[in-house]
């Protein structure tokens, strides 16, 4: 079982299907997430909160700037929240995906909700235990 969140902790999705979008809010919001959504990685990048977020779920086919673009466009500016990429794509085995995806989890569409959950939580114990001095 998934425990829910402790404090707020703060997602942000970018993914240009809508009912993507609504459908794993409404999941991320029902274990306690704050979370706020794009649909675009041109809309997250207009937003200043997206730098405060505590983990993106970014989807890697998106239309315009893609979720490696975006992730590296942030790290580029200094953003360094951790990503969990989803995407459809059936050739995550390939070497330029291995480079592309870097040492970021990926979950695959369609996912199970538990294994979101769970991807989830690991980066965010990884990123607590990053920061703990």
């Amino acid at each position: 079982m998934i425990a829910k969140a402790q404090g707020s902790i703060r997602i942000a999705l970018i993914d240009d299907d809508a009912s993507v979008r609504s459908a794993v809010s409404r999941l991320l919001r029902s274990y306690d997430y704050a979370c706020k959504t794009y649909e675009s990685a041109e809309s997250a990048l207009a937003d200043p909160e997206l730098g405060h977020a505590d983990c993106l779920v970014l989807d890697v086919q998106l239309s315009g700037m893609d979720g490696f673009a975006l992730r590296d466009r942030l790290l580029h500016d200094g953003v360094l929240t951790p990503c969990l990429f989803i995407t459809a794509r059936a050739d995550t085995d390939s070497p330029e995906w291995k480079r592309a995806i870097g040492n970021n989890p990926c979950v695959l569409k369609p996912f199970d909700e538990s294994q979101l959950l769970l991807t989830i939580h690991k980066l965010l114990e990884n990123r607590s235990r990053s920061l703990a001095p």
